[in-house]
């Protein structure tokens, strides 16, 4: 389901793209010392984003360094090292070991049974170290099991569930910023759930799984539902980008631009290319 939150390289100068790719290798860093070669497999845009979003807002102090690795054995690449590099890693091997099991679950799939069995003993220092967040992740992904399970498309029962599972994500203290990082999580979060069924509509139909946007689908004719779509995920955006504006990240910092850029285009990206193909299609 992760992979929608991206930056818009067209706005990046060659430098801030060097800067993200610097807390994106230091994440996959950070994984492979935690939880080895699986945790790396877990690597995502979006628990990228959390690092650099917690970087900012705390102000951490950050080590940057450059080195090669077995995906790129030619050129070092740059590498950040934080607190918040291991957290975001915590919470990638969190929320990797659940969709892994999702993935055995529905499909029957061995190599994600045996991925997740790969990070299940690392589960109860996870609970320990980050009971909360823990707690919410399990609650929340049960609740959406639920949901899903019953057919339901109460697409505010479903994005606002998968939203509170990624803002308790964003919220790693309990603080003054808890609300607003709280917030944005939540907005982010039914985002990215809703681009996941609107990416995985037409697959989805093929394998008769279960999408929220089906019964939409279904309803209106394309322009009206590609139109709806486009206002649903608008929608989320624009409270992620409500509570984001409240924190005091500059945006003429070096993580800030990158920040900025992610929230206002970078998201869209993926958006943007789902809906060419789709309107291809239909025009062939």
């Amino acid at each position: 389901m992760f992979g929608y939150v991206t930056i818009y390289r067209k706005g990046l100068a060659n430098a801030e793209m060097e800067r993200y790719q610097g807390y994106y290798c230091g994440l996959c860093q950070a994984l492979g010392r935690r939880y080895g070669r699986t945790g790396q497999l877990a690597l995502s845009y979006d628990m990228a984003f959390v690092c650099i979003l917690l970087t900012a807002l705390y102000d951490e102090p950050t080590a940057f360094a450059a080195g090669r690795c077995a995906p790129h054995p030619l050129r070092k690449r740059p590498r950040a090292d934080n607190s918040f590099t291991e957290y975001a890693a915590d919470m990638t091997a969190a929320l990797a070991y659940y969709n892994f099991m999702d993935d055995w679950q529905d499909d029957h799939r061995r190599a994600s049974l045996a991925q997740a069995q790969r990070l299940e003993p690392y589960l109860p220092a996870l609970r320990q170290r980050w009971p909360r967040q823990m707690s919410k992740i399990t609650a929340m992904l049960d609740q959406l099991n639920v949901l899903e399970g019953s057919g339901s498309h109460d697409l505010d029962a479903l994005c606002n569930t998968f939203g509170a599972l990624l803002g308790e994500v964003f919220a790693c203290r309990d603080d003054i910023w808890a609300p607003a990082l709280r917030g944005m999580g939540q907005g982010l979060g039914a985002f990215i759930y809703l681009m996941d069924a609107y990416d995985d509509l037409q697959k989805d139909a093929r394998r008769g799984r279960f999408n929220a946007l089906q019964q939409l689908a279904d309803e209106l004719p394309p322009a009206t539902y590609e139109q709806r779509c486009h206002e649903l995920l608008t929608q989320q955006m624009g409270r992620c980008a409500q509570h984001f504006e409240m924190l005091p990240i500059l945006k003429d910092t070096p993580e800030g631009k990158l920040l900025y850029n992610t929230i206002y285009s970078g998201v869209w990206s993926k958006y943007a290319l789902v809906r060419k193909h789709r309107e291809a299609q239909r025009h062939d």
